[in-house]
């Protein structure tokens, strides 16, 4: 029904990609000027931003290839890396687009068209609430934990003020997370597709 998101095969090639992200920061990153490295523009901004956006395509795809609860859960993985994609969008308010992104009407519209596109979703799929709730409690979604832990992690850098290292790790374990969440976007769309014919969305 699901595809798998923990076979172990995806799982290493995954962290071998998380490792060489890892090599990746800590050789480009200008150590002696973090300050201005962990600014607003600086790499590690860009690249979640680069991440969150290939990662909501990844599972909307993913999402259109399955059937069933999968395409629910992808569907909704979708919303929600679009979620995170604007939470993280940083934009200097210059005129009327970027004056809005950055208002909390846009914000609120924002939660208003989830929070309706969800209710009309779930509404008309009641069925499939229940096959998707047991597969996120379940511990073939244990990367999903990963992703969600290395975000948790970096929110504990981000309390620890005063020291612009932390502020590094904090940025660098975001962006780890969202890569987990974009190599799980593409593993939407590779993984052999399991959902009965007869399932649609």
């Amino acid at each position: 029904m699901f595809p798998s998101y923990a076979s172990r095969s995806f799982i290493s090639a995954m962290l071998v990609l998380l490792l060489l992200n890892v090599l990746f920061f800590f050789f480009v990153t200008d150590f002696d000027n973090l300050v201005v490295e962990m600014g607003e523009a600086g790499l590690l901004e860009n690249l979640q931003l680069v991440y969150l956006g290939l990662a909501a395509i990844a599972f909307f795809i993913g999402g259109l290839r399955s059937e069933g609860p999968a395409r629910m859960f992808a569907i909704g993985m979708s919303v929600l890396m679009w979620i995170f994609f604007f939470r993280e969008f940083e934009i200097e308010p210059t005129g009327p687009v970027s004056n809005y992104i950055k208002s909390h009407a846009f914000r609120w519209h924002e939660a208003i068209i989830v929070i309706a596109f969800a209710a009309i979703y779930v509404f008309r799929h009641s069925d499939y609430v229940r096959p998707v709730l047991t597969f996120v409690f379940s511990r073939k979604a244990w990367p999903f934990y990963l992703a969600a832990a290395l975000i948790a992690l970096g929110e504990v850098f981000e309390k620890m003020h005063g020291l612009a290292f932390n502020e590094f790790l904090e940025e660098a374990l975001e962006s780890l997370s969202y890569f987990t969440l974009l190599c799980l976007g593409v593993r939407s769309i590779t993984a052999p597709q399991q959902a009965p014919r007869s399932a649609t969305a």
